[in-house]
């Protein structure tokens, strides 16, 4: 008897042959990437065992197991999405899904499938899955209730519709994986505890000043389910939150929740900031590694800001290091990375960045790969909407923003870090002079030569204007200068499939041969076809991605990559 089933979205089951970066391709529209394409770039799946439970899951599913496991009577099984209805049975009480995005409205998403008015992969995928809990719970005669949670819960709120179409039961939202047993238990028992846990979401409403501030919408439907605000069980401390007892894809391991930067489109932000300590980090590193997973990557949205103590967000290195020695004197564990991270903090510091490349052992064939928000190259954007993302510097008094954000990329790549860029389109206030400011930033660390992707991406408000300026139609608004920005990213990617994809590669040789050529065939495509599109819009249009060839806003600087180089070569690694 399995009374709960858990799941996951099966684009967030593919490891992409290891790839850097191949795991934004579910974003991409259905139209134009054929399946066969499609699924061989997505290979390896994740495993499973003969009895089609999932060997390796996603973090967020192996958090909530691991509740489940420690915390109530239940019986539990993390199903592989292919095999999912192997378990859906009579007797089974609750379904649990979890995704990212999984009506293709997430910022990247957007910007792929011109508004959502094409259908991109991850929601191809999520549409086979959710048929195939249905049609497995008619099957059995089961009454399940299905429940969908993570990251991608907000999409509903837009489109609610669609709960209905998909035979969802209720949409979880906010952080669960310390009282998730208890709202499993409810459900099953046919009522929840009103004091504990409210029908409701999250909302933007807006004082009469004109200011944002969040609150909880009541949900006459009944669908949405979330934590009281008024409840005891506030956001968990990170003792509340269980270790996992199963190892999740890639090596995740958590090691802070929060950000601390409170940029205002950001859902992040409005997470309080909380720490694991390098040995309750290294527990759940370990569960990875019995697995024979032997690399750690750390789930964080902000990894300077671990263990922070100087409200300027100065990086506490200290702690840091501390943190990548525990994990790397693990047993087995040969490599370490972050998930996320950002740029002022390295640019004021460069010995942050250099001191985890030193530990991690980065060099020439071991690179470093991080995701960073880069969002503008306005000064006046920054100001208006990310005002703390230049801390510990400041604009205006340190430099403008494009010249933090060069010198970090600089320190970035003498450490043998490569940066993943994502850049928003569309930003309240937003002019055509912002995007020429970005163009320039991109250019001249092109024209640098130094290495890094930029990903631009649709405005979806999450955070203190949460729900406001949703679903941008990004192509049907797009101004000369936002186009030109467009192209010049994919001219980027284009230099970049061509330059490093071999380099980076991590599969044997014919099949790094093979996912090359597609990845920089695509490059070239999709770079065209771009130009083409842009040109046809008319003459305004042409003009402007004729200038953005060559645009480029921002004088020389004086630092010396090579410099840095060295510094980074004849730098020791930090002592224990």
């Amino acid at each position: 008897m399995t009374e709960v089933v858990l799941t996951f979205d099966p684009s967030l089951g593919h490891l992409f042959h290891n790839f850097p970066l191949l795991s934004f391709l579910p974003c991409a529209p259905v139209r134009y990437v054929p399946g066969p394409i499609y699924r061989y770039l997505s290979l390896p799946d994740a495993p499973y065992d003969e009895y089609g439970r999932a060997v390796l899951a996603p973090y967020a599913i192996r958090k909530i197991e691991a509740c489940l496991v420690k915390k109530s009577k239940l019986k539990v099984v993390v199903a592989h999405p292919r095999f999912v209805h192997h378990f859906i049975k009579s007797d089974t009480k609750i379904i649990g899904v979890n995704t990212m995005d999984p009506l293709g409205l997430g910022p990247l998403t957007l910007m792929f499938n011109n508004a959502g008015r094409e259908k991109s992969w991850v929601t191809e995928e999520f549409e086979g899955l959710m048929r195939s809990i249905a049609v497995a719970k008619k099957n059995s005669g089961s009454r399940a209730k299905v429940l969908l949670g993570g990251s991608g819960e907000w999409e509903f709120e837009h489109r609610p519709w669609m709960i209905e179409r998909l035979e969802i039961d209720y949409v979880v939202q906010g952080e669960m994986d310390d009282i998730i047993h208890l709202l499993f238990e409810q459900l099953i028992e046919g009522d929840i505890d009103k004091t504990m846990f409210m029908h409701g979401y999250k909302s933007t409403q807006f004082d009469s000043y004109g200011r944002p501030f969040i609150r909880y919408m009541k949900d006459g439907g009944g669908r949405f389910i979330c934590r009281n605000p008024a409840s005891k069980y506030r956001l968990p401390k990170i003792s509340d939150i269980p270790t996992i007892v199963n190892p999740a894809i890639s090596g995740q391991a958590e090691i802070m929740r929060g950000c601390g930067i409170d940029c205002d489109f950001c859902e992040v932000t409005t997470r309080p900031l909380r720490y694991y300590p390098p040995e309750k980090v290294a527990e759940e590193v370990m569960v990875n590694r019995r697995a024979g997973i032997s690399n750690a990557w750390f789930v964080t949205d902000n990894q300077w800001a671990y263990m922070v103590k100087d409200p300027n967000f100065w990086p506490n290195k200290e702690e840091i290091f501390r943190l990548y020695r525990t994990v790397l004197g693990l047993d087995g564990v040969a490599h370490a990375n972050p998930m996320h991270a950002t740029l002022a903090p390295v640019a004021a510091d460069p010995e942050a960045a250099m001191g985890v490349a030193k530990i991690v052992g980065a060099g020439p064939g071991r690179h470093i790969g991080v995701q960073i928000g880069l969002e503008t190259g306005s000064d006046r954007l920054v100001l208006k909407h990310m005002v703390n993302k230049a801390k510990p510097l400041k604009v205006g008094v340190d430099g403008t923003w494009s010249e933090i954000v060069v010198e970090a990329q600089r320190v970035y790549n003498a450490a043998y870090w490569i940066p993943a860029y994502t850049i928003i389109l569309g930003q309240e206030g937003e002019t055509e002079e912002d995007s020429w400011d970005t163009i320039g930033l991109i250019n001249y660390m092109m024209y640098e030569n130094l290495l890094f992707t930029v990903t631009p991406m649709s405005l979806v408000n999450l955070g203190a204007l949460r729900g406001t300026n949703v679903l941008t139609d990004v192509y049907g608004q797009l101004t000369p200068a936002q186009a030109a920005l467009i192209y010049v990213c994919w001219r980027n990617t284009k230099r970049m499939a061509e330059a490093v994809a071999w380099r980076i590669g991590r599969d044997n040789l014919l099949m790094r041969l093979l996912t090359t050529s597609l990845l920089t065939y695509g490059a070239r495509f999709w770079l065209d076809r771009i130009e083409k599109y842009l040109k046809r819009r008319g003459r305004e249009y042409e003009k402007a991605i004729d200038r953005a060839k060559t645009y480029t806003s921002i004088k020389r600087m004086n630092s010396d990559f090579s410099q840095l180089r060295m510094r980074y070569k004849e730098m020791k690694a930090p002592a224990a």
